[in-house]
């Protein structure tokens, strides 16, 4: 029988190949196929899919966090729900909240990286065997239990490289939400140059990483220029996390506009290491870039000047 793996990425391609290798030991009628390395070379890629969707009667689509807005898991969780009964399509979530799924992969259930779990994927794929083919439910137990702490471990090993992925696909473009992996355990402080704190810095998902950093002793420098309009952002700038851990700092609307075009996020700014991130400023809001080295000890430079005409804790 053969279960169709699909992937969007380095790190879903990974845990399909994973369990491309791992679900024959324990369901020996499966035949997974990924077409990481299951296309020999000179056949059409379009042509092989077709074809392998067409047979299979299973589905696993491989979501991280890197890929949860890819256009092409999508488009291929389409084909693969047309080809396949959606009740034996499963979305294996890799260090995903099931919250955090949206758009046609929400029409199927979801199996989530925990033994459990895994365990109810093989007894489905296991399921779907031709009875002659399909194991009992000791049997399967058994196997499982025998092979699991080495797919567990493969699995475990492929986490450890999924920071280097981001959510558009490109190791030098950002959205917001990657920015959170400069949160670190060695940051100690963060200047976030904004002028709009409502367009990154107060939204739920970047008020939850801010959170936890200053949890852990981070401080926090927010910049924003100083205006009637700015009097509510600053309210809530000051009274969303504890005082002592941040500073609000206004500059003169004009000064400001001179100094920042967009939105800096400075990590680390005394060391000679400090990483510099700026908002690309597009009509397609929502992309970071990361700045080089000698670019960003320009901008620290810059943004000193500013930081040290007001260094006391925002306070009501």
């Amino acid at each position: 029988m053969k279960v169709f793996l699909s992937w969007s990425g380095d790190v879903s391609r990974d845990v399909a190949q994973a369990l491309h290798d791992w679900i024959p030991l324990v369901v020996q009628g499966a035949k997974p196929f990924v077409s990481a390395g299951d296309i020999v070379k000179g056949q059409r890629w379009s042509d092989v899919l077709s074809n392998e969707l067409d047979k299979a009667a299973y589905g696993i689509i491989c979501v991280t966090k890197g890929n949860l807005r890819s256009t092409w898991l999508h488009f291929e969780s389409g084909a693969i729900s047309k080809a396949i009964d959606k009740s034996y399509v499963s979305p294996f979530l890799f260090n995903v909240d099931p919250a955090q799924v949206q758009g046609p992969l929400q029409q199927f259930q979801f199996t989530v990286f925990n033994e459990r779990d895994i365990l109810s994927l093989i007894q489905s794929i296991n399921g779907c065997l031709e009875p002659e083919l399909r194991l009992t439910d000791d049997i399967i137990r058994r196997e499982f239990d025998a092979w699991w702490p080495s797919l567990k471990e493969r699995l475990d090993q492929i986490a450890q490289t999924e920071t280097n992925e981001t959510r558009t696909g490109y190791n030098w473009l950002y959205t917001v939400d990657d920015l959170a992996v400069i949160h670190h355990d060695d940051c100690k402080c963060i200047w976030w140059v904004t002028p709009d704190p409502y367009n990154y810095v107060l939204t739920p998902r970047s008020k939850d990483f801010i959170q936890k950093a200053v949890e852990r002793g981070v401080q926090y420098v927010f910049v924003i220029p100083a205006s009637e309009d700015m009097d509510l952002a600053k309210h809530a700038l000051m009274h969303t996390w504890s005082k002592s851990n941040v500073h609000v700092i206004e500059i003169p609307s004009e000064e400001f506009r001179s100094a920042a075009i967009t939105d800096y996020l400075v990590s680390n700014p005394d060391s000679p290491s400090a990483q510099v991130f700026l908002e690309l400023p597009l009509v397609n809001r929502g992309y970071w870039v990361q700045v080089d080295q000698q670019a960003a000890l320009g901008l620290v430079f810059r943004f000193r000047k500013l930081v040290n005409r007001d260094a006391a804790p925002a306070t009501t």
